[in-house]
């Protein structure tokens, strides 16, 4: 059974590590959306239909010209930083099906510790299994009126 777990602190889930802010997560990503990622979002003016796509199991974040629409080239940072999804928060820890391990094509990813690792693995796990019902959970806000465009 999926345990229910609101992702509200946007603090508690950064990583604590030295990110160089290279970007480079930013490049094609697939990052997974969660219903709290989407109504801060769309709270901010952005339609749903600009950021995001239904993968078929995922809503995910858009890439633009082989990057996450809301990564500023120019200036190498993100645009929405202080409310990025919890997904690019999370990031560089991945679930690889079995456990969650450090994404080591980030170049800092010798700077996160193993208990940082342990403190937010439970989380990262929740957060998989949380975004498969996304668009569950979009169909019921489309049905309710709270979502408008639903592609």
């Amino acid at each position: 059974m999926i345990e229910f777990f609101e992702f509200k602190d946007l603090k508690f889930f950064e990583v604590k590590m030295r990110c160089t802010k290279c970007g480079l997560c930013c490049i094609k990503t697939e990052m997974e959306l969660l219903p709290e990622d989407i109504e801060r979002l769309v709270s901010l003016g952005y339609k749903l239909e600009d950021i995001a796509y239904y993968d078929g199991i995922y809503w995910r974040l858009k890439n633009i010209n082989d990057h996450c629409v809301f990564y500023d080239v120019e200036k190498r940072e993100c645009k929405i930083y202080d409310y990025r999804p919890i997904g690019c928060r999370l990031y560089p820890l991945q679930f690889d099906g079995e456990k969650v391990i450090i994404d080591k094509s980030c170049p800092e990813w010798r700077s996160i510790s193993r208990s940082e690792v342990k403190r937010l693995e439970k989380y990262v796990i929740m957060f998989i299994e949380k975004a498969k019902l996304t668009n569950t959970w979009l169909n019921l806000c489309f049905r309710e009126g709270r979502v408008k465009v639903i592609k």
